[in-house]
């Protein structure tokens, strides 16, 4: 295969409706399905197409739309927020969970994502990348083939999300410990992030810059990035590092604007698909259009699986 291809994977975490000003999600379900649309026909007019993330709640309402943007070629997995999804008013997320209280949470949210889009999905996002060192385990156990799972150099304790040393390139996952490569059936694709300085957030957690359109809460970044730079210093660290996988993964949510380009959201992602050929060329990378499922299977196509890793 072509070591020069980087596979360009735009994501989004799809919520439901915000229950407060601190919790993400669209205002209602009608703004988040044009969210949604918006997000894909942006993206197709630019060759891409992407992974949406789905809130398995979200199936009475919008089952019919993502089954249409499926036929189009995009992929649908599951997304969970632990906090949102139980059922006794526990505002933990994922990580806080013991291993079997994540089973069932997410048997739970597989039997209602199956019985509204009619397949079982294969990957897995946690809300706020939340996880501890069951999780994986327990993924590959209810037949997850990978996910999106870690946000390297995140430590954001509050909501259970530990990433302070986590590897920052696909691999298979480790069975007893998240942060490190393993010989788990799943594949992690982790998000991309610039490790060249660490950073404080206003909300308290320690981070490296992704290339998310906006911030956490907010469609402004808080703490200021050049979306442009953050895209370059990721792009040096593929060329020098070498992964088996290049891959550039994009997080968004379904409560930003990526039409308007008055809005902060949508300058951010018109930035970042104005810059990704000529970023990628300047290292001599060439950009390939990948959903996660396409992903993972070219990593083990090209993965020397050895138990122990």
């Amino acid at each position: 295969m072509d070591d020069s291809r980087v596979y360009v994977l735009f994501t989004m975490d799809v919520e439901i409706v915000a229950g407060s000003a601190t919790a993400s999600g669209p205002g209602s379900n009608a703004e988040g399905a044009q969210r949604i649309r918006e997000y894909m026909e942006v993206l197709g007019e630019r060759g891409f197409t992407p992974t949406f993330f789905v809130d398995p709640q979200l199936g009475p309402e919008q089952a019919e739309l993502f089954l249409e943007l499926r036929d189009a070629g995009a992929e649908i997995g599951m997304h969970i927020h632990a906090a949102k999804f139980s059922l006794d008013g526990r505002t933990d997320e994922l990580g806080a969970l013991t291993a079997a209280e994540q089973k069932a949470m997410l048997m739970r949210g597989l039997e209602l994502f199956e019985r509204h889009f009619q397949f079982r999905p294969r990957i897995f996002r946690p809300g706020c990348f939340s996880a501890n060192d069951h999780t994986y385990g327990v993924l590959a156990e209810l037949g997850f083939e990978g996910g999106s799972i870690s946000i390297p150099g995140r430590v954001w304790m509050e909501r259970y999300c530990e990433w302070s040393a986590a590897e920052p390139h696909p691999h298979y996952a480790n069975a007893a410990m998240r942060q490190y490569p393993g010989s788990l059936p799943f594949v992690e694709i982790p998000l991309s992030v610039d490790r060249s300085q660490k950073h404080r957030h206003p909300l308290g957690f320690e981070y490296y810059f992704d290339l998310r359109p906006g911030d956490v809460y907010q469609s402004e970044n808080v703490v200021p990035r050049d979306h442009r730079q953050v895209l370059e210093n990721i792009m040096r660290q593929l060329a020098e590092e070498q992964p088996l996988l290049k891959t550039i993964v994009i997080d968004v949510h379904n409560d930003r604007d990526f039409r308007d380009l008055s809005q902060a959201p949508a300058q951010h992602l018109r930035t970042i698909l104005d810059n990704l050929a000529p970023v990628l060329a300047a290292y001599g990378l060439n950009g390939v259009n990948a959903t996660y499922t396409e992903a993972i299977r070219i990593f083990k196509a090209k993965a020397d699986v050895r138990p122990g890793l």
